[in-house]
């Protein structure tokens, strides 16, 4: 990969993904932002990218693109084909994304069986994955039959479970061949998504994806997960087990899923798959790399007062005529401008997809009787303080943040995603709650920190990594459930009291936070180290 003359050779990387932030209506959640970001990092460094992502049958129509070609692949037993688009981000890419993101080769595979409305569907328990787990086999057929194509040698960067087909078509499909002496790295997003599937008579299940795979079965056994008593394909243990390198997004999430989960304590480990996890680290391949964040030269510095939040969080709300907040929708402004009288009121805030990963502690009890939201609700209430949530996912507990709304004065709930509002808030709030049962990486305590508010979260994950307690941010644990909304709880009169009672200490957490920096060089080296066949340096 080198030259003879000792400069660094151009190589290339080719990252397969289900979201890309570099382009509009391609993101869900963090997988975008790193598609988005990393290729930037990674140009100084010597590696040219090429990222690959469905189109869900609209992508290609709302970015600028022009069609390069139509790929044949095997998919159900037949010949399919679709089309290749090429994506033109310069001067013509959406405004509000990231010019770095610009240096790479943006690719849209476009087939009409990919759809995505959403971009990943909710099936039911009973058929979970169904519907994902087959758009998203095609998907790697496709793109694995397009890399004939690569020239090579490239590395293959392959992110989450909707890619782990791509390592069983590899080893053991003919079609994929050219595929097995390329050098694999998967990266895990979060582990508690796995896509796994039937191997066969449950429909859809591989076989019918891959029938050809089934003219003989010995390999069966190597391929399934041991979890289950019939044969089963896991993608996300495929990734693990047959990676060159597997990477997780956060150090302490690395080690974290290398061990058992305890669900009844919000333990969450390696959701099954810690055994495997353990081999890949004890062979030397599992490695932790912090997601990073953009810092844009206005970072901190853009202050937000109480009428320009109350301004564009009543301008937004106007405009979503279906969103979940319509029940208030006449009565936020008004609890806005009750509850923020431009006095600069202490203002907590969350903004975050509503699951039981984000939010299950919130809603757990203390030794008081009282969930943590309650206890914390109460405490803003005798310290003349106020909390702004923004959120939507779990109808459960959407229902039991609307019933907080209700009941609690100083607290307001946004229920839907209003980004606008979410960006005057991060730069309004005096802290952010993020009290993740688990949290692989997060991004939202990066961005709140680098506006300079503090964050109050569970020590676990990147959240562990990026928030030092008493420092930057304020940190919680505890070994039990029960200590852990205590110690929430104890977090969130903790900072209030230093606020209250030792502003000049607060001035320097409140510095501390807005001087972290989580920039994406570093971890783009680390990544550049594992593309070469190199360990990233211990820091």
């Amino acid at each position: 990969m080198h030259t003879s003359a000792g400069k660094r050779a151009r190589s290339r990387v080719v990252m397969v993904a289900t979201e890309n932030d570099a382009l509009k209506g391609a993101k869900v959640g963090g997988i975008g932002d790193v598609i988005r970001d990393l290729p930037g990092e990674l140009g100084p460094l010597g590696w040219e990218t090429t990222v690959i992502v469905p189109s869900y049958g609209f992508l290609h129509s709302v970015n600028p693109s022009e069609k390069i070609a139509d790929v044949t692949f095997p998919f159900a037993g037949r010949e399919e084909y679709c089309e290749l688009w090429r994506v033109n981000l310069k001067g013509g890419g959406p405004s509000h994304r990231p010019a770095s993101s610009r240096g790479a080769e943006q690719l849209i595979l476009h087939h009409p069986a990919i759809g995505g409305d959403p971009i990943y569907y909710d099936d039911p328990k009973e058929n979970v994955f169904a519907r994902d787990a087959t758009k998203f086999a095609l998907f790697c057929s496709a793109a694995g039959q397009y890399l004939r194509a690569m020239e090579s040698p490239y590395v293959l960067h392959l992110h989450d479970w909707h890619t782990g087909y791509i390592f069983l078509l590899s080893e053991l499909h003919g079609a994929f061949a050219h595929l097995r002496p390329v050098r694999k790295i998967f990266t895990i997003h979060n582990i508690g998504y796995q896509g796994t599937r039937p191997m066969r008579k449950y429909a859809p299940s591989v076989e019918d994806w891959f029938p050809e795979l089934f003219r003989k079965t010995r390999w069966i056994r190597e391929w399934e997960d041991p979890r289950y008593k019939v044969p089963t394909f896991t993608p996300m243990l495929a990734g693990i087990r047959h990676a060159s390198v597997v990477t997780t997004v956060s150090p302490t999430y690395a080690r974290e899923i290398t061990g058992p989960g305890d669900h009844a304590n919000a333990v969450y480990g390696g959701e099954g798959l810690e055994n495997a996890l353990r081999a890949a680290r004890d062979e030397s391949r599992l490695f932790g790399i912090l997601n990073g964040v953009e810092y844009p030269p206005n970072a901190g510095r853009d202050a937000v007062d109480d009428r320009r939040l109350i301004e564009t969080v009543t301008g937004e709300i106007a405009l979503d005529k279906n969103g979940g907040v319509a029940p208030f929708r006449d009565e936020i402004p008004e609890r806005l401008a009750r509850v923020l009288d431009g006095k600069g009121k202490f203002l907590l805030s969350s903004i975050t997809r509503i699951t039981e990963q984000k939010v299950r502690l919130m809603f757990e009890k203390g030794s008081d009787g009282l969930t943590a939201l309650e206890s914390i609700l109460e405490l803003l209430l005798r310290s003349n303080a106020a909390y702004i949530f923004i959120g939507s996912g779990s109808d459960g507990y959407e229902e039991s943040l609307k019933r907080a709304f209700l009941r609690y004065e100083p607290f307001i709930f946004l229920n839907g995603f209003y980004q606008h509002s979410a960006a005057a808030l991060f730069r309004r709030g005096n802290l952010f709650v993020m009290p993740s049962s688990y949290e692989p990486c997060g991004i939202t305590q990066m961005q709140a920190m680098r506006e300079g508010q503090p964050c109050l979260v569970h020590a676990v994950g990147g959240l562990k990594d990026t928030v030092s307690d008493g420092v930057n941010g304020f940190t919680f644990s505890g070994a039990t459930l029960r200590e852990k909304v205590d110690n929430f709880v104890r977090g969130a009169r903790r900072a209030l009291d230093i606020h209250a009672k030792e502003p000049a200490r607060w001035r320097d957490i409140v510095a501390s936070a807005r001087e972290a920096r989580f920039g994406w060089e570093e971890s783009a080296r680390a990544y550049a180290s594992l593309y070469e066949g190199r360990e990233p340096d211990k820091r």
